[in-house]
């Protein structure tokens, strides 16, 4: 025998007749089954026999208008207790008929079963589906019923209430599934995307780095060669110095010696005319004027050589690429020799004010936090074409030190500003640029434990600012791993 269990049983008897609700509780209450087994099987001709549908107990609710009925209905949905079942009489005065209830009620649950009761021909069905629809929630029992005939219409259309509603709660299971295996797939997509960029950040960053370090030690290579003829060429400036201060010396003596010999040896032709002869070359190579200016020449050129020196003592600290650990470093000589190294590139268009405080000493990746600023200066230098000026301020403020490197340039668009530090972005044309110099700069600070930030008027300049932290953590553990 197969046990129908049902979850919702409840039906609505929609009915102005009292008397109507009571014979649709003998006919579905439960102690009534017995007496129901014996109609069928006179109806069928068969004996008493286990029915298909054993103690079906059905949960019965009564409204005498169609208001009250959409009432109910409405409290059912509320409670999320809803009717499997309404029974609804078509003439109901004074109230609304059948068929307008029923449009109502669907309006506020759509999967209601419905079975029409009627002893008129109040609607046909072409009316009927014209206002109703032709749906398959809707019967239709003519007065008088039988008594079998409502348990069977009962246990059928609650029955499929009930598979109806496992089907959508199924359904939906398996929509929610579905949502929640295409998030999960989505959102392996976007993992997948952001490691696919980080890899390619990655790669950018190396082969920068790689470049860096060959041109680190391309530095190094150049600064030795030219420290080499740069230590003589100076050593022998020195001496030279020392010579020319020796030489104007004997030769004020030889003046001295050839105006006593002209005041003793007027009478010795020959010697007249060799004093002669001596003081028109003095004259014409204006030997003074050469004493006088010679001192001047060596200075110019010993100071020269003091600023390759200073150079080259740049290019030698910047080639250090392989510190690993944060120091304590002077921030306005960072940015001395950030200048002196950019100075080629800067020096013919680029006019460079510096407005320095004193900063105390800050940790920091000396070559890192160099090549941020060379960056900066670069691309201040690259976005003047003529005449143009980079203000570089220092300042300190609530734990924290600032660099701002401001520059009256072409400036960049409001649009483009929050792209500016994203890899392989750039605003120069192709070939000229990797996109990559103000993200690598950004990263370099944001390790640190700063920011850098930008700010821009496109035809007016931009200005960029660097905070890094005085008491940077960051050091602290980076100490305690050199211990």
């Amino acid at each position: 025998m197969n046990k129908i269990q049902l979850e919702n049983r409840r039906i609505l008897i929609v009915d102005d007749t009292h008397s109507i609700h009571q014979d649709f509780e003998k006919i579905l209450l439960v102690q009534n089954t017995t007496n129901l087994d014996e109609m069928e099987a006179m109806l069928f001709g068969q004996g008493l026999s286990e029915p298909e549908f054993e103690s079906i107990e059905f949960e019965l609710d009564s409204a005498f208008q169609g208001a009250q009925a959409l009432d109910k209905v409405k409290q059912a949905m509320v409670e999320e207790r809803p009717y499997a079942l309404a029974f609804v009489d078509v003439r109901m005065p004074p109230g609304w008929d059948g068929i307008q209830t029923i449009e109502y009620l669907w309006q506020v649950d759509p999967d209601l079963q419905i079975v029409i009761c009627t002893a008129y021909s109040d609607y046909s069905w072409q009316e009927t589906f014209a206002r109703l629809g032709n749906s398959d929630h809707l019967l239709i029992l003519k007065k008088p019923f039988e008594n079998i005939e409502v348990l069977q219409i009962a246990n059928a259309l609650v029955h499929k209430w009930n598979s109806t509603f496992q089907a959508k709660m199924k359904m939906a299971e398996m929509e929610q599934l579905v949502h929640q295996r295409t998030e999960k797939i989505a959102h392996q997509n976007i993992e997948l995307e952001n490691q696919i960029d980080q890899l390619n950040q990655t790669r950018a960053q190396l082969i920068q780095s790689e470049k860096l370090a060959s041109i680190g030690q391309l530095a190094a290579g150049i600064a030795h060669e030219i420290n080499n003829p740069l230590g003589y060429i100076h050593s022998n400036l020195d001496v030279l110095s020392s010579y020319i201060s020796g030489i104007k010396k004997l030769w004020t003596a030889n003046d001295q010696l050839l105006e006593n010999v002209k005041k003793t040896s007027t009478d010795n032709p020959e010697l007249n005319t060799q004093m002669l002869k001596l003081t028109q070359l003095k004259k014409k190579l204006d030997i003074d004027y050469i004493f006088d200016d010679m001192p001047e020449l060596i200075n110019e050129a010993l100071s020269g050589t003091a600023r390759v020196k200073e150079i080259v003592a740049d290019l030698k600290d910047y080639s250090h690429m392989n510190q690993q650990n944060m120091a304590l470093e002077d921030i306005n000589q960072l940015i001395e020799q950030a200048i002196n190294i950019s100075n080629n590139e800067t020096k013919y268009h680029l006019g460079i004010i510096k407005d320095f405080v004193t900063l105390p000493p800050v940790p920091c990746l000396r070559s890192k936090l160099t090549q941020v600023l060379l960056n900066l200066l670069l691309n201040a230098s690259q976005s003047i074409e003529k005449d143009g000026q980079v203000t570089i301020t220092t300042r300190s403020a609530q734990g924290y030190i600032y660099i701002g490197v401001k520059d009256n340039g072409c400036g960049i668009k409001e649009d483009l500003l929050d792209k500016i530090f994203d890899p392989f972005f750039t605003t120069k044309e192709i070939g000229t640029g990797t996109g990559l110099g103000l993200h690598i700069s950004h990263t370099i600070v944001t390790s640190h434990g700063g920011t850098l930030s930008v700010e821009s008027i496109e035809g007016q300049g931009t200005e960029f600012t660097i905070s890094l932290p005085i008491n940077n953590p960051l050091f602290e553990e980076s100490r305690g791993q050199t211990r």
